[in-house]
């Protein structure tokens, strides 16, 4: 709008400016054909010229104030008019037709809007209310187990959960492995069925969704299929894999030293098979985890993988030198001489791996009966009374003194409460089941293997190893004794017979 009242004022001074132009020429030649007229009557020419110049001046001024005004109103009007009907104004004369075209647009379109946030807001209610009635309750579509538990409340889910636990209860769990089927009920394997955290969870999933999708959920009935939080009751399942195994296994052959009398041999070793039980877990736990579980019953083909020795026989071939031995004798043709010779047997060719220990109850028991052993005299509280195994404390502490000349401190070790005659005081071992036991753990940087033989009353056993094992140290104990106290001593002496080691190694004390 400024820039057409621009323009009509430029027009209306350009009219001015034309008038006055004219008026100048008039006046110009007037003065030319007055030249000959006085000064005083030119100078009254003129001023009456001037004045009659203001005048019309003036009254250009006022005439072209009074059309400013008028474009100004005409386009202060249609400016309003425009604004508020959103018309555009033109240089030319505004079309009435546009107009009234523009007006039902404008009034078409505030119908339309009218009639949309009608709809929204019907629709913002409907939905509301659709959801609202599953405030408590559970969605259309929801399943357990392909189990329907839409619509219910709280209790009514727990209720229709618990029995769908019964039902599960009573599915089996078959489990084939080397043509053999061990059957087991699901409710023997299970320890927790968490019915209570499954509906949290349902009700959890729910209540995350805004209210849109909520309302798509609930209108499409769209199945949304659950299981139970089925755990698995580990001892229960320990006691099946034990079983299985226990059937199915066959262990491999560790590779084995022989020593017979002075010569040395090597056994490879043999794998083995056995139940994978790790794979029989997760088998189980998926199988009642399935959502066919209600269905069938589980079947499972449970695996067996290979067993390979632990040990390689490139290290046993380490061992090549007898590093100790030591000798006792024994009453044979008896029941004591028969235990002696039974457990010198059970420890014959045992194998120690570097840091491995020794327990000589667990290589040599139970001393019981059926494991071999007889009734013969034993010492107990100072006294030597009928036991069962008597004999076998001969073995062990002639494997004590063996042990010592070898450079290798016990770990564990008691001296008998009454002196014993197959070795000095101090150098006794002795073992009582399940009280006292007799260890020691293997010290050097190669394999050890114990060698025994119990042969016409005389029972020996040596240490065999590397021949660097002893890096060049000859070992010996020494038991010192006053009264009935012992106290035991190792020392160790260099090629040339120096003493390097000496170690306090314990105190006996008997009756």
């Amino acid at each position: 709008m400024d820039k057409d009242i621009k323009s009509h004022k430029d027009e209306a001074n350009e009219e001015k400016n034309t008038e006055t132009n004219e008026k100048n020429n008039l006046i110009d030649k007037d003065i030319e054909k007055g030249s000959e007229i006085s000064n005083e009557d030119k100078d009254n020419k003129i001023d009456k010229e001037n004045q009659t110049l203001d005048i019309s001046i003036d009254k250009d001024k006022e005439c072209n104030e009074s059309k400013k005004e008028n474009i100004e109103y005409e386009f202060e009007n249609n400016e309003d008019l425009a604004d508020k009907e959103g018309i555009d104004i033109n240089e030319d004369t505004i079309d009435k037709h546009q107009i009234e075209s523009k007006f039902k647009l404008k009034k078409k379109t505030r119908n339309l809007i009218i009639v949309g946030c009608t709809i929204i807001l019907l629709s913002s209610i409907y939905v509301g209310k659709t959801v609202s009635k599953y405030e408590n309750k559970i969605f259309p579509g929801t399943l357990v187990y392909e189990q329907d538990i839409s619509n219910l409340e709280k209790e009514e889910v727990l209720s229709k959960l618990n029995k769908i636990e019964k039902n599960i209860e009573d599915k089996k769990v078959q489990i084939n492995i080397n043509n053999k089927i061990y059957d087991i009920q699901i409710k023997n394997l299970v320890s927790k069925y968490n019915n209570d955290k499954l509906y949290e969870d349902i009700i959890k999933n729910q209540s995350e969704k805004n209210i849109f999708s909520k309302f798509i959920s609930i209108a499409s009935k769209k199945n949304t299929n659950y299981n139970l939080y089925i755990e698995i009751d580990e001892k229960k399942f320990n006691d099946l894999k034990d079983e299985i195994a226990q059937d199915v296994n066959i262990e491999c052959i560790e590779p084995k030293v022989i020593i017979n009398d002075e010569k040395i041999s090597y056994k490879k070793g043999e794998d083995g098979s056995k139940l994978d039980e790790e794979a029989l877990y997760n088998d189980i736990k998926e199988g009642i985890n399935s959502r066919n579980l209600l269905k069938e019953n589980i079947i499972i083909n449970a695996k067996l993988i290979k067993d390979s020795p632990k040990i390689s026989i490139d290290d046993l071939k380490l061992i090549n030198h007898k590093v100790s031995t030591y000798t006792t004798t024994y009453g044979s043709g008896n029941s004591r001489g028969s235990n002696v010779e039974n457990a010198a047997n059970k420890i014959d060719d045992l194998l120690l791996m570097p840091g491995e220990e020794f327990s000589y109850e667990n290589a040599i028991g139970p001393v019981i009966a059926s494991n071999g052993y007889k009734y013969a005299p034993v010492i107990s509280n100072g006294k030597l009374v009928d036991g069962i195994g008597g004999g076998v404390c001969q073995v062990s502490s002639t494997l004590y003194n063996t042990q010592l000349n070898a450079g290798i401190i016990p770990t564990e070790r008691r001296n008998h409460s009454k002196a014993v005659n197959y070795v000095p005081r101090g150098l006794d071992a002795t073992l009582a089941s399940g009280i006292i036991d007799y260890k020691f753990k293997n010290t050097y940087e190669y394999p050890l293997v114990i060698n025994t033989k119990a042969v016409n009353g005389k029972l020996t056993i040596e240490i065999w190893s590397n021949e660097d094992a002893l890096k060049g140290i000859e070992y010996k104990p020494v038991s010192y004794v006053s009264g009935n106290v012992a106290n035991t001593y190792l020392y160790g002496y260099d090629k040339d017979g120096n003493k390097v080691y000496e170690k306090h190694i314990d105190t006996s004390v008997y009756r």
